[in-house]
């Protein structure tokens, strides 16, 4: 159960590095440059996400025994 866990928050991580790549694909492509701000911003604050998410795999890594191998 407890692999699950991490499993878990891998494929959240996963899916939150598609929706970071995906606005800054909007941010490139938008015609509107307020639109492409805002799309940019998102691209930001995703991006912090992923990387709390990351951080947090790898404490999971390091301080619990039965992740080390995940």
């Amino acid at each position: 159960m407890k692999l699950t866990i991490i499993s878990n928050i891998k494929g959240s991580l996963a899916s939150i590095k598609a929706m970071q790549s995906e606005f800054s694909h909007y941010a490139q492509v938008a015609s509107d440059e307020q639109a492409r701000a805002i799309f940019h911003e998102c691209m930001l604050d995703v991006e912090q996400v992923a990387q709390s998410l990351q951080l947090r795999v790898e404490y999971m890594k390091a301080e619990e025994l039965q992740y080390r191998k995940s």
